[in-house]
């Protein structure tokens, strides 16, 4: 049997894309962009690994570096969208939401680099509003926004997390089908695990470069033998190890910069201990099966084991 392989994304962004609230963007382009470096140097990692990824790309940054979004296409990898402005979902009215989502799609695929199928949020904003303590309940701004998605003709989305303060512990951590009025939509959890009793996100940020490879890889394993891809997310800042500082809250700079020396080297290690491909790869059709509540279909998706990517579970977000 082959290995599974798992699902590498990036969050193409520059170091400034943080929070709307703290550097504006009426300011950015007076800033210092180091997003072709890092971004290029992150490139020399996934060939040396053998890795091909998803490129969640920021339309800001599309628009400002068109050449590059065709380089990381014409070199194997998926692009996919990051919304315009890196606004929080929930900072949006559905117009406003539909607007950013189709600017940022103009962008993206006027770089040459193809049709765009997946969305991801601005920090994982879809789930609710990070660090605001909203333990998971769908706001109505969710529905709406999966509503556009769908409308908008994007295949699937990476941004609903089944983790508290940004998405909701209950919610599936296998990849399913979320079944709304207009259609569906495939979402791809990421990679959500437990170190010294905490449940944490493996997948992204802190987690991804302070815990140690071999509790990640244990818990990437765990999931490859039930036959289903582990999601795991990078930004293309963090492969600068001494990027400019913006003054932060302590704990969100401890999230932020914690662990960014020696985290090339670190990903470089996890990566070549796992087999790796776009978000693209894994679509399947829809699976014919009943229409489940969240909370249901994440007991199933926990208990049973899954034969392939997107397999039989749905859930109905209302």
């Amino acid at each position: 049997m082959d290995a599974i392989r798992n699902i590498l994304t990036v969050d193409l962004e520059e170091w400034f894309h943080i929070d709307e609230r703290l550097i504006p963007a009426g300011t950015w382009d007076g800033l210092e962009s180091r997003v072709e470096a890092n971004t290029r140097a992150l490139l020399a990692l996934l060939d040396g690994c053998g890795a091909r990824a998803t490129f969640f790309a920021l339309g800001w940054v599309a628009a400002r570096h068109q050449n590059l979004i065709f380089e990381i296409h014409e070199r194997g990898h998926e692009i996919a969208t990051h919304g315009y402005l890196h606004r929080t979902v929930a900072g949006m009215t559905a117009a406003e939401f539909r607007a950013d989502l189709r600017e940022a799609r103009r962008a993206v695929e006027g770089c040459g680099g193809g049709q765009v199928l997946g969305y991801r949020a601005a920090r994982w904003s879809l789930g609710g509003v990070p660090g605001g303590g909203r333990r998971g309940r769908a706001s109505g701004m969710v529905t709406e926004a999966l509503d556009v998605l769908i409308a908008e003709g994007i295949r699937y989305d990476a941004s609903l997390a089944p983790i508290v303060h940004i998405g909701d512990p209950s919610w599936p951590r296998d990849p399913y089908r979320i079944e709304r009025p207009g259609g569906s939509i495939a979402e791809l959890p990421p990679l959500v695990g437990r170190f010294y009793g905490a449940s944490l996100l493996f997948a992204s940020g802190w987690a991804l470069r302070r815990v140690p490879n071999r509790v990640l890889l244990r818990e990437i394993e765990r999931r490859n033998r039930r036959g289903v891809p582990a999601l795991i997310d990078v930004h293309s800042w963090e492969l600068d190890a001494d990027p400019p500082r913006v003054r932060l809250p302590f704990m969100h700079r401890l999230a932020h910069y914690g662990g960014l020396r020696g985290f090339e080297a670190k990903l470089a290690e996890l990566l070549k201990s796992a087999a790796w491909s776009p978000a693209r790869d894994h679509l399947v059709p829809p699976a014919a099966t009943s229409i489940e509540s969240p909370n249901r279909a994440a007991r199933s998706a926990r208990s049973e084991p899954s034969t392939m990517p997107f397999a039989s579970t749905s859930a109905t977000v209302e």
